[in-house]
């Protein structure tokens, strides 16, 4: 059950796909009314009306926010992803202003820890082969400093559709690893029974971003179950300099409850301070 999917969470909140029709990018983004928005793009133009031809009111740059004032249902399509115009008041020029910004430049979460600042988004979307095939989301994770320069970033390609409905990102601390001072923990899931939760995981050292292994869980209701669990150096079980991940396989019987077969399995990781290897 070894797939890696994602989706992310900036606040628990009704998904706007509730207030637009079109592809499911919408409930990634989960905005509300007086969401505070983070600009993920490089740039992003302030419109006076919800069109790529609107005329250009201000332009703003990775790491800058604005509020959330109200939706608008015009759609938008770039690099493969849909998503929705906004309303959103600002600052700029010393000045409070109001117009149009598309929600695809925007991150997916954002995450301030001292002077640092992780945020993540989807930087395009890759079609499926076929119309019933689910496409893909290619995310990026990036750092930044207290200026909003980016000091490194990470990509990772992941199933989207059906497999990335909500997603979100969370701050971990070093967790006991050598030479790490955070970790960024993002998570995605569907919401079926049968779609798999993932995690993926990467460590930051001060100057950048390192990819530690993940994990991943399914429960197909009455049928079968997969869970992986992740153990740090600080946590209990946790053992110095590795990473362990536990993997618990069940298959239920006729009733759907009893535990009908079970495997387990131990994967230990060494540390090196830059890189997990596996044992």
């Amino acid at each position: 059950m070894k797939k890696l999917f994602l989706s992310m969470l900036v606040l628990a909140a009704a998904p706007v796909m509730a207030q637009v029709s079109g592809n499911v990018e919408y409930n990634l983004w989960r905005v509300q009314q007086k969401d505070t928005l983070t600009v993920f793009a490089e740039k992003a133009y302030i419109r006076q009306t919800p069109s790529p031809k609107g005329t250009i009111q201000d332009s703003l740059t990775t790491g800058e926010m604005v509020i959330a004032l109200k939706l608008n249902e015009t759609e938008f399509t770039m690099k493969g992803v849909s998503a929705p115009w906004w309303q959103v008041k600002y600052k700029a020029g010393g000045k409070q202003k109001e117009g149009y910004i598309w929600l695809g430049l925007m991150s997916l979460g954002t995450y301030a820890k001292d002077s640092l600042t992780f945020m993540y988004g989807i930087d395009k979307l890759i079609p499926g082969a076929t119309k019933e095939e689910d496409p893909k989301y290619v995310i990026l994770l990036k750092a930044l400093n207290s200026k909003h320069a980016v000091l490194d970033k990470k990509s990772v390609t992941v199933d989207g559709g059906q497999f990335a409905i909500s997603a979100e990102g969370k701050l971990l601390g070093g967790m006991g690893l050598d030479k790490v001072s955070n970790i960024i923990r993002l998570y995605f899931s569907g919401e079926a029974c049968g779609i798999p939760e993932v995690y993926y995981y990467y460590g930051w050292n001060g100057t950048k971003l390192l990819e530690l292994p993940g994990k991943s869980s399914m429960f197909d209701a009455g049928a079968v179950a997969h869970t992986e669990t992740l153990l740090f150096p600080k946590e209990p079980g946790g053992q110095p300099g590795k990473i362990i991940r536990q993997t618990l396989d069940e298959e239920f019987g006729e009733d759907g409850e009893t535990v009908a077969h079970k495997t387990s399995k131990r994967e230990v990781y060494l540390w090196n301070g830059e890189k997990a290897v596996k044992q």
